[in-house]
This record gives structure tokens, C-alpha cells and sequence, in this order.
């Protein structure tokens, strides 16, 4: 049986129980909390202090929602959304300039420097070693804060920081925190900044290379015939497949992309092995037996979120939702946006559009993080993807030198594995208006296609409230304000 579907409900009701015993932890100022080191006495207190971070990544001010579904995705127009009732989602059309947009960033900001913190202080309780950790756990423990510390950062980075270029990358812009206390950190250059994701990412990996039962197994994600969970459910872990593609995306966004070409493959030929594939892409054996709307398979890396139902699909897509609220792309499904974005409508990612009329309006609604019940949806009912095998599919042939071997071993196999024809491209520019199509179907709902956007310094993208029309933005829109609470410290 594919271990996907041997996920238990022991699981469930335990994974619940210890996010929630972690929420305590993370209510207590880092100062404190170094200070109250009976949290870290053993090794179950390390387990739970992670797992509280782990947890509370999962806020709707972050990767709960508007790093991912939300804001990110609204502000790369996917969505014919409305003005008043989404205003800090459309901040590409207007200025910074309302309480809500400061709201909005200044929660992602304060939010994720202070898992950040979080992350801090575990490191610096495991220290170069720790008599309470057996070494497995110790690598485990301090690979996977060290990895969730360089992702954050990078995120803040490809926010915040300026579109990376010559002159872009010397842009001071936020600081690299590697310390629990909140004492104000120097503001940094871009490139200082992405030196330190690398650094953090590398040693991620190497504490990780050797322990990580990933490596082998695979997700695991089914409970232990014996003992504890800790070495399994990999998929919910900063584990050590999903560090190295951290370290493509890293490398790809500063512009290396020798080096983003070079993890992406590696991680590729590592899970692809025919005989025992870790993370393999969908086929149409897995989607005819299952109703996986996320292609769980192949994510390397996601949140367990028991609210997705009522924060993301019940807040943002159920059809019910009146048209003031609701998401949805512009036009009917035949003929509006949707009908466009895809270009094979036998395309696995079609299908995650749905049509229905309520109050005798037709409604086009995204049925991607529906609430599913049936057998086997354990693996998947809860998952919010942040990192998946297909992104590395996509910079694989991004970095490719030769158009041909792109499409033939990256590209078109990606486009296989979703139920497309193969396309063809005789240039580079063609085949990077290829790519560019594949991120928009791609990664709806998991904040990708913005920082795509940004990265290729794109003036000219598809306008959310139309069917058809383009968009112009400035490059100056890409680059979130520092918010006040940050400014405010630096005024004194």
C-alpha cells in the first residue's frame, strides 16, 4: 500500500494535542522564555517547543492564509476579488497609505520575526550539543529550527526586499535575526542577507544528511509501529528534501541559477528512483483512486492546518459566499479566465474549478482545499503545501541550458503528470512563456506565482477583474513598506 494512505487517525487526535500544548510556550516573551529552561530539560520539551513554531506558522496572518491563499495570491491577480471587502489584498492598485494595508504587513512582519525568535531560542538551547538530546534528535531538533529560520527569511526577503538585481541586491533592506531577545537588529544589504539563507540552509542540510529519514522512507506518514511520532510524517516537517529545494528557490531568486539548477535536479534524481520514488508527481492511476485536490504525493514540505476548511475554503471559495466575498476568476467556466488559464482541459488542475448557480447567478468557485472526507483524504484533508516537486521541476528547466533537454526531461514531464499534451519551444523566450503559463495553473493558492512575478521584474501581468485584459504595474509595487513597528524602533 502506498504509505500515503496509511495515515491513522491516532495521528490526528495526537498531532492536535501536542500543537495545542505548544500555544503556552509561544505566548511567553523569548527573554522569558531562555530564562524558563525547565520547557528544555528533555527532549519532549524540544519536540514541543518546535512543534509550537510548527503550529503557529499556521495563523491566518501567515501561512494560514495570506502567505499562501490570501494576500500573496490576490496580489498576483488571480482573482476578480472586491475592493472594499478585500482592500489590503489589492495594495499592486493602491498606495500604502491606509490603516489596513499597515495592519496587514505589520502582522507578517511582527509574525514571522517572532517565529523566528522562536526558532532562536530552541538553536541556542541545543547548543553544539546537548546532554538531553541523543544525537539523532539533536540533528533532527536543530536542523529543522535552523531551515524553518532561513525559509522565514527568505520569505521576508522576497516581500520586503527589493527585486534582486546589480544594484537591487545592495538595497538595505531587513535584518538577519540569530538571536531569541527582541534587541534591534541592523537593517542588512539584500545580498548580506541572502548569504545568510544559504549559510542557514546549508547547515540545515548537513545536520539533516545524515538522520533524516526522509532520505530512504520517505514521507512516512503513517504512525510508528512503536513509540513516539517524531520520526515520521515527514511532510510536516522542515525535512531535509525540502531544505535543498529551499536552497534552488534561494539560489534561483538572487539570480544563481547554476546553483537553483543543480539542487532542483539533485533533489529530482534523488526521489525519482523507479523502484522506490519518494515523492512522486501524480499520475493517472493515483487521480482516478483518489479525490487529492493538493497532489499530496508530491509535497515536500506543508503545514497540518485542521482549520483550512473554515479559514481558507469556507472564508474565501464556498459558492455560497456572497459576490463581495468570494474568490473566484473573472468570467463562467467556459469562457472566462479560467477557460484561458488552461490550456488542456483535460488538465488535473481544470478540474479543481467548479460551477453553480446561487440566487440564479452562475458562480465559478475553486474547489482546491475543500473539505474532504472520504477514505484515504487523512493524508491531504489538512494540508497546506509550502513546498512542492513540481516548483523544482519548473526551475530544473528554467536552468537549463538547452531548450530541448528542458522540455524533454523537466518541462513536458511536469505537463504529463497533470494530464497535458506536451509543448514544444524553439528559444529560450518561448520556453520561458511556457514556464511562466505552468507557474499561473500551478500554484494556485500556495503564494508562488507573486514572487514569480517580482523576480522576473513583470510589468505586464493578467488583470484579476477581467477575462482577458492585462494589468500594468510598477516595479515599485512588488516591494512591501517596512511597517511602522519596525520604523518606529528605528526612529529612537
Amino acid at each position: 500500500m502506498n504509505t500515503i494512505n496509511k495515515i491513522k487517525s491516532a495521528f490526528v487526535t495526537g498531532l492536535v494535542m501536542l500543537l495545542v500544548s505548544c500555544n503556552s510556550w509561544l505566548d511567553v516573551d523569548p527573554e522569558d522564555r531562555i530564562m524558563e529552561n525547565s520547557l528544555f530539560k528533555d527532549k519532549e520539551g524540544f519536540m514541543t517547543a518546535l512543534n509550537g513554531v510548527y503550529s503557529d506558522m499556521n495563523k491566518s496572518s501567515l501561512y494560514g492564509r495570506n502567505l499562501t491563499v490570501g494576500m500573496i495570491d490576490v496580489m498576483a491577480q488571480y482573482y476578480n476579488c472586491n475592493i472594499s471587502e478585500h482592500s489590503f489584498l489589492t495594495y499592486m492598485e493602491y498606495s500604502y497609505d491606509g490603516s489596513v494595508y499597515k495592519g496587514q504587513f505589520d502582522a507578517i512582519w511582527s509574525g514571522m520575526y517572532t517565529l523566528i525568535a522562536n526558532c532562536n531560542a530552541i538553536i541556542e538551547h541545543c547548543g553544539e550539543q546537548n546532554p538531553v538530546l541523543p544525537d539523532v534528535y539533536f540533528k533532527m531538533v536543530k536542523g529543522e529550527a535552523i531551515g524553518l529560520r532561513a525559509m522565514m527569511h527568505l520569505d521576508l526577503l522576497r516581500m520586503f526586499g527589493p527585486i534582486w538585481s546589480e544594484t537591487g541586491k545592495e538595497t538595505v533592506c531587513m535584518p538577519y535575526m540569530t538571536r531569541s531577545d527582541r534587541t534591534v537588529q541592523p537593517l542588512l544589504k539584500a545580498d548580506s542577507v541572502m548569504i545568510y539563507i544559504i549559510r542557514d540552509l546549508e547547515a540545515a542540510s548537513s545536520l539533516l544528511s545524515t538522520v533524516d529519514p526522509v532520505i530512504t522512507e520517505g514521507a512516512k506518514n503513517y504512525d510508528a509501529e512503536m513509540g513516539s511520532n517524531d520520526m515520521n510524517y515527514r511532510q510536516y516537517r522542515m525535512n531535509y528534501f525540502a531544505v535543498n529545494a529551499l536552497l534552488a528557490r534561494a539560489y534561483l531568486w538572487s539570480g544563481n541559477k547554476q546553483k537553483a539548477g543543480e539542487y532542483a535536479r539533485t533533489v529530482i534524481e534523488k526521489v525519482s528512483d523507479e523502484a522506490n520514488p519518494l515523492f512522486p508527481l501524480v499520475d493517472a492511476d493515483y487521480m482516478a483512486a483518489n479525490a487529492d485536490r493538493v497532489f499530496s504525493p508530491e509535497v515536500l514540505f506543508s503545514l497540518y492546518n485542521t482549520s483550512r476548511s473554515d479559514a481558507v475554503y469556507k472564508t474565501l471559495f464556498v459558492p455560497t459566499l456572497a459576490t463581495t466575498r468570494l474568490l473566484t476568476m473573472a468570467g463562467d467556466l467556459s469562457t472566462g479566465r479560467v477557460a484561458n488559464t488552461y490550456d488542456d482541459k483535460n488538465d488535473y488542475r481544470y478540474r479543481m474549478w467548479e460551477q453553480t448557480v446561487q440566487n440564479n447567478q452562475t458562480v465559478t468557485y475553486f474547489t482546491k482545499f475543500i473539505d474532504e472526507t472520504v477514505t484515504g483524504a487523512e493524508a491531504y484533508r489538512y494540508m497546506m503545501p509550502l513546498i512542492r516537486m513540481s516548483e523544482l521541476y519548473l526551475i530544473a528547466a528554467e536552468c537549463e541550458t538547452e531548450v530541448q533537454g528542458a522540455l524533454e526531461k523537466y518541462f513536458n514531464p511536469l505537463r504529463f503528470s497533470r494530464n497535458c499534451v506536451n509543448q514544444n519551444a524553439t528559444s529560450e523566450e518561448e520556453l520561458k512563456t511556457l514556464i511562466r503559463a505552468e507557474y499561473v495553473r500551478e500554484f494556485i493558492g500556495e503564494g508562488q506565482l507573486f514572487f514569480y512575478y517580482k523576480r522576473n521584474e513583470l510589468q505586464h501581468i493578467p488583470d484579476g477583474g477581467t477575462e482577458n485584459s492585462v494589468k500594468n504595474i510598477s516595479l515599485d509595487s512588488y516591494v512591501f513598506p517596512l511597517p511602522d513597528s519596525e520604523t518606529s524602533q528605528r526612529a529612537e
